[in-house]
């Protein structure tokens, strides 16, 4: 038996790459059975059928340490959040809940504030200090004019990337800049409703230096339901500091007496754009749990 990465999907046929060489494989007729597909990132147990055509059958798919619908694709190590601070207009609500989505499937997170180009030099520092304690590493580019991408070498040149964020903020463009290549189509912004088309045809991993890179773009969104409410607030790095002195062992941070995290927002020690999402999104998931439950 073979053992390979999973590095493309196409029409129920999957490229299986071994340390020295890539194999067309069919998954066996149980994973059909069973409704299972294997993904982009899995760790594949393999038979070779035909040497000479390099074909073979997926027999067993190692355990995934975690798996994302959209992109379609396991075992993911690094997301890259992209956006922008105008054109189209920053979006918090979306950064946050991708953060959080990153987390809650255990992937760290990067920032990445592109078309610098186009942002005003206030808005961009004030969206740096909004963010500079969530935890993440925030890189500011300009990918239509390489510019900063070097950075991008040293935290994501291994592993499994993928990039996610607002429709129009240049993930197609960013992607082909680090790969030195034209492997995205990259989407026109709509001037009406300041939004980019998609234009992800197909999902399989680019080398990248050591690791890969989803060449799918990500998510543009993400729903709060499919979060737990009760862990959305140990998500938030910023309140690691204060949560262990609050009044209550169970504070959600929402309206306790005696809670220590309203406190730093009161005092401007936390950021009180990313408190006001918190409770949004902590209530949004709580309601999403309630019509789950029936009750």
């Amino acid at each position: 038996m073979e053992i390979g990465l999973v590095t493309k999907s196409v029409s129920g046929q999957y490229t299986v790459k071994t340390e020295k060489d890539e194999y067309i494989c069919k998954p066996r007729g149980l994973f059909r059975k069973d409704g299972f597909k294997p993904l982009c990132g899995d760790i594949a147990e393999f038979e070779i059928t035909d040497i000479s055509d390099k074909e073979g059958y997926i027999q067993k798919i190692k355990e995934r340490k975690n798996s994302l619908i959209r992109p379609p694709v396991a075992n993911v190590d690094t997301s890259v959040i992209v956006f922008s601070i105008n054109n189209p207009k920053l979006d918090e609500f979306l950064i946050d809940l991708l953060i959080l989505a990153s987390r809650a499937h255990k992937i760290q997170s990067i920032l990445c504030i592109n078309k610098s180009d186009l942002a005003d030099d206030d808005k961009l520092r004030l969206v740096m200090k909004e963010y500079e304690k969530c935890g993440c590493e925030i890189i500011v580019t300009d990918a239509l004019h390489v510019d900063n991408l070097d950075r991008f070498s040293k935290v994501i040149s291994s592993g499994i990337t993928v990039f996610a964020g607002q429709s129009g903020a240049g993930k197609s463009t960013l992607i082909n800049a680090l790969t030195k290549t034209k492997s995205m189509q990259t989407g026109i912004l709509s001037r009406k409703i300041e939004r980019g088309k998609n234009t992800t045809r197909h999902c399989q991993l680019l080398p990248y230096m050591e690791g890969y890179i989803v060449d799918t773009p990500g998510f543009s969104k993400f729903d709060p339901g499919l979060l737990e409410p009760e862990a959305i607030k140990d998500m938030y790095n910023e309140f690691d500091k204060y949560k262990l002195v609050c009044k209550f062992n169970d504070c959600k941070h929402i309206n306790e007496k005696g809670c220590a995290v309203i406190k730093a927002v009161e005092e401007n020690l936390i950021p009180i754009g990313r408190y006001n999402r918190y409770k949004m999104i902590y209530n949004m998931s709580k309601e999403a749990l309630k019509n789950r439950r029936g009750y």
